[in-house]
């Protein structure tokens, strides 16, 4: 039986409790929350986002008050890490370096070097490490890269990916609207069809991007972003945080040789293939849960003792570096080179 601890039981460490609950040969172990109510869990945490969350039986369960604390003393084999992001890489470090298996949330990290520190701890540790970067584990993108790499619709053309919301203004003491601590939306949001389009296609080899801030954040709030792939299709990549609340939105446009893919959440069905006869239909795939999906496969992985090759930790590296570029694209109002950190 894998026992897991989460720190953190917020939005995410709600969401992530409840997909342990899903699995066999896994128990949430013990939670750790520097706000006692959370630690109640008597009442779901939640934001933008729900998958029918409910309280959960946690009377069995280890409380801290501290992460440190649940690090050092639960006997646990996974430390699920859903901190604010500036907190991600001393938690993660800490839990490394303690023999802990780690799943951290995403983004990985504010900055590049944190990120290292991160994957160094995992080498030297000998343990585990995966950024919970779930759109790779969603089952309409994951229908779109297996239409790219199967070459049933030909070759990709082009790829317009958008995830745009309001103000997330659920958090505790608002730390999302603190750039310091979330990076803004270009970390935390955008970062999600980044990442996807990094796993999906590779490091661009040129990017341009242009962006606008707002006194709401005091970051750049809405991004435009082209990947550029000499030998690839177009990529434009649209996200940010609007400080009217409007409902969540997320998806792209697929343009194939030989047909179209679309995913537009506010349709039903949400996901659609239209070939070159003129005919639309919605596909058969597996539907569910990239949250539930991206746990299963990491526990998995755990208790075979098998290596994460889904989302292996440089990966995740490598989307961070991606936003990176991105900034320096906006902030000098050039093209900049893809690949460089």
């Amino acid at each position: 039986m894998l026992k897991v601890g989460i720190v953190g039981m917020g939005v995410m460490g709600w969401m992530h409790a409840n997909q342990y609950g899903k699995l066999a040969g896994v128990e949430l172990a013990a939670i750790a929350d520097l706000i006692p109510e959370r630690l109640d869990a008597e009442n779901a945490v939640t934001g933008n986002i729900s998958e029918g969350e409910q309280a959960l039986d946690l009377s069995r369960v280890a409380r801290f008050a501290e992460g440190s604390d649940l690090i050092a003393q639960a006997s646990v084999d996974i430390v699920d890490v859903c901190l604010p992001t500036d907190k991600h890489a001393d938690y993660t470090v800490e839990a490394l370096r303690a023999g802990h298996d780690v799943l951290c949330e995403k983004p990985m990290a504010l900055s590049l070097a944190d990120a290292d520190r991160m994957i160094e701890a995992a080498k030297s540790a000998q343990q585990t490490l995966m950024i919970a970067q779930c759109i790779r584990f969603w089952p309409e993108y994951r229908f779109l890269r297996d239409t790219v790499r199967s070459g049933k619709l030909g070759r990709l053309l082009s790829l317009s990916m958008t995830r745009i919301g309001g103000l997330p203004t659920w958090s505790a003491h608002n730390w999302f609207l603190d750039p310091v601590r979330s990076g803004g939306p270009l970390h935390d949001l955008h970062i999600h069809d980044v990442d996807f389009v990094n796993y999906l296609l590779g490091v661009p080899d040129r990017i341009q991007a242009t962006a606008r801030k707002s006194a709401a954040t005091g970051t750049y709030d809405v991004v435009h972003a082209q990947f550029l792939y000499d030998a690839g299709p177009q990529v434009h990549i649209y996200g940010g945080w609007s400080v009217a609340q409007i409902p969540f939105v997320s998806g792209y446009d697929a343009w194939f040789e030989k047909g179209f893919i679309r995913l537009d959440g506010r349709q039903d069905p949400a996901l659609m293939v239209f070939d070159d006869s003129g005919e639309s239909r919605e596909p058969e795939y597996q539907k569910g849960s990239g949250y539930f999906n991206e746990i299963a496969y990491f526990t998995a992985c755990v208790a075979k003792d098998v290596r994460v090759s889904e989302c292996v930790p440089d990966s995740a590296r490598a989307s961070l570096a991606l936003v990176e570029r991105e900034i320096a694209s906006i902030e000098t109002g050039q093209t900049v080179n893809g690949g460089g950190d």
